[in-house]
Order: C-alpha cells, then structure tokens, then sequence
C-alpha cells in the first residue's frame, strides 16, 4: 500500500522539486516572459478542469477552481506590500479560506457535477472568491482589519506569512486530507493532497519571487497526471479483481511477434457460487482466482477477459513449455481453502492468514478452474484466431470433467490431474 501511496505522488514530488531549482533562473527572465509564465496557469488549470469534468473526477475539478481562485486573487490584489491594509486583510482571509475549501473537498465522493448536490458544491467553493473579489475590488477589505482575530497579526511581529489562525486551519485540511488519501488511495484524494501543498507553500514563502506562480503551474501539471493517470487505469485495469482488463490484453496481442501461448481460464460452475453464497462471495472468488493467476511464473502476465474468464498471455513460449506453468496455477486454485468472508473476518491479510489456522472447523470451499492453451502457428492468421482456438481447449476440459487443462496441440503422455480436497465444481 504504502507504494501504491507513493506512486500517487511521485509526479508532484518531481515537479515540486524541480520548483525548489527555478526560482532563480525564473527570477532572471525578462518581464515579457515573466508576464507570460503568470499567465500559464489560467490555462493549465482550463485543460486540468476539462479533463477532469471530462472523466467525473470532481474532487480535481473542485481543488483546481480552488487552486485558481486563490491564485487569481494572489496576482490580483497581493502584488504589492502587505504593509496596505487592503492587501493585509486579502491575505489573511485567503490564507483560511483555501484551507477550509480543500478541507470540504477532501470529504467529497464523486458525484455528477450537475446534480443539485454538485451544484452546492460548486458553489460552496465559489462563493467565498466571489464575495472577497467584489469587498477587493470596491476597495472594503481595509475596512475590516480591525475586525480580524488577534492571533492573525503575527506577521507584524514574526519573521512568518502564515498566522496562527491560518496554521490551524491548514492543520485540520492537512489531517483531513491525509485520512481520505491513505483510506481512499485514489487519484481524487492526491490532486486534493497536491493542491493542499501548493497552497501552504504560496503562504509559507509568499516572499518568494514567483512563488505563487511556479507552485501553482506544478500542482496543476501533477493534478491533471492525475486525471490521466485515473483514466488510464479505468481503460486498463479490472477495477474489482485490480489485474489488467480486456482493453490491455488487446494492447499486449498486438505487440506479440510469431511466438507465444495463450490460455483462456474459466472458473468451473461460478454460477453455482453466485446462487450458492450470494454474489459478494462471487466477487471474493474473482478477486482470489486473480490474484493467483496474477502470481504466474515462466514470463506469463494474466488479464481478466471478462465475467469469470481470464487469458493467460506467455510471450516467446509454445504449449509445451507453458503448460507446466498453468498447471502450477491450476492445482494452486484447486488446493486453497476459499474461507466464506464473514462480519468479524478482518480485512488486513496477514490478520485473515491468522485466522484461518486458528479455525480448524471454519466454512471454507474449494474453487477449481478449467483451462484452454494454444500456442501461435503458421497455421492461426493473428491472436484472435489462437484465443479462438484456446476456447476450443477449454471447452474440451470443461467437457473432460473441469479442473484440469487441455492443450490444442500438445499432448503430454500422463494427465497432470492432481486430486482435490474439495471438488465443488
């Protein structure tokens, strides 16, 4: 988990980093270009909220009109000294409302935009923009530095941007965002978590040359890596049983020269599990079929092909030597005892292992599966036509009884059927 966690945030690590090493060479451009780079994040933050509508990531929609907002009002009003009252109080009201938002954020599911709930949400984050760009503009915020708590005037005294008030406010969004992250390990959650970190950072170093611009620019490019990293992993990646999906097997037959294997897998009688246990025992047989079929030795990957079929790719090997490989597998599925999950069974792994020895007498069934493998011949025009041709096999070992797999072409001299301690299927 923890590097799946990471992997989420590598992109804006990067980026971050890379903000660290320009502020210098940035502070040397010319006012053209300089004008020029304050402008890049408008558009960044066009394409990254597209592309998030586009997808229903509307965590990432909502934490980039947060971003941008804040931005627009920090290349707005806060260009000059924080000595002005007007600027004063615009910088502190900004630096608990973009907190507060990416707090609220943070929390919410993905739900359609246009909905009534999407909508509130829409606006509970405009709004605030809204009302301080209108006080802003008709030159009223000065008006209000009397009424500003006491503990947001530390900056007239400390070498600091960021009050007290504001580092509570940015505690609780950082707290906040952090459980939904490691909870949710979602694309969603990370955009909110980057656009969390460039906020305190335009705060912290708010006396940065260009600070606000360059962190902005970087959040936004990992927020719509993001976005596309999600959707990559919709398009690929089976999002119950977490191997590669159907689109990514299509992918990988198109890449595969003149020789190889495939074996198409399917789990004997899963009806039976659906009508026997209900279909969340079904899903839990689909996710530990997977994952063993993920563990394939001998160069082999495994994707889901649909329903309760799986495809077996072995790249640069023939039915021969594949076959030991598949069987490997089969016999693995065959001898695992399924325990039923119930209320009390943990979800943590090692928890479960625990448990599963200390109950003797546990409800457990056996899962067993039936295999087709065909290798490419001169015979088979492309990859459609062997996947034709392992179908074949499989039916074959359907028809021989299940639980055992069946080449198109080779033939080994003994059955390499081992016996079960439960033959459900």
């Amino acid at each position: 988990m923890a590097i799946r966690l990471l992997n989420l945030l590598a992109p804006a690590t990067i980026l971050f980093i890379a903000v660290a090493l320009l502020i210098d060479p940035v502070s040397l451009l010319s006012t053209a270009n300089k004008t020029f780079l304050g402008q890049l994040p408008y558009a960044l933050a066009l394409v990254v909220a597209l592309l998030a509508y586009g997808f229903n990531r509307n965590q990432i929609l909502f934490a980039t009109l947060n971003l941008i907002s804040g931005y627009l009002m920090i290349q707005l009003g806060l260009q000059v000294s924080l000595d002005q009252p007007n600027a004063y109080v615009l910088f502190s009201i900004l630096s608990i409302l973009l907190p507060i938002n990416i707090t609220f954020i943070a929390t919410y599911s993905e739900r359609g935009l246009f909905t009534p709930l999407g909508l509130t949400r829409l606006a509970g984050v405009l709004l605030g923009y809204l009302l301080l760009g209108l006080l802003w503009s008709n030159d009223s915020l000065a008006a209000q530095l009397p009424n500003l708590p006491t503990n947001m005037f530390e900056m007239f005294f400390a070498e600091r941007f960021l009050s007290n008030m504001s580092a509570v406010f940015y505690g609780v969004a950082l707290l906040t965002t952090l459980i939904y992250f490691v909870t949710q390990r979602g694309h969603g959650s990370a955009g909110v978590l980057i656009s969390l970190v460039a906020s305190l950072g335009m705060f912290i170093w708010f006396d940065l040359p260009n600070i606000s611009t360059l962190l902005v620019t970087a959040a936004l490019i990992a927020m719509g890596i993001a976005v596309v990293q999600n959707s990559h992993k919709m398009a690929y990646l089976d999002e119950l049983t977490e191997i590669p999906a159907r689109r990514a097997l299509q992918d990988k037959l198109a890449t595969l020269g003149k020789r190889y294997t495939l074996a198409m897998v399917d789990i004997d009688h899963f009806k039976k599990f659906n009508d026997t246990y209900g279909h969340d025992i079904g899903d839990q047989v689909l996710r530990m079929v997977a994952a063993k079929l993920a563990s394939v030795s001998g160069g082999g990957k495994a994707y889901r092909y649909g329903g309760e079929e799986f495809t077996l790719v072995f790249p640069g090997k023939d039915e021969a030597q594949a076959l030991p490989f598949v069987e490997q597998l089969r016999e693995l599925i065959a001898n695992y005892p399924l325990y039923i999950r119930d209320e009390q069974r943990p979800e943590d792994k090692k928890r479960g292992a625990q448990m599963r020895k200390q109950k003797a007498k546990s409800d457990h069934t056996n899962v067993t599966i039936s295999i087709g493998v065909c290798e490419k011949t001169d015979e088979h025009l492309d990859a459609a036509a062997v996947m034709k041709q392992a179908d074949k096999a499989l039916y074959e070992a359907k028809n021989n009884g299940r639980n055992q797999s069946v080449a198109a072409h080779y033939k080994p001299e003994a059955p390499k059927r081992r016996r079960t301690r439960k033959d459900y299927a």
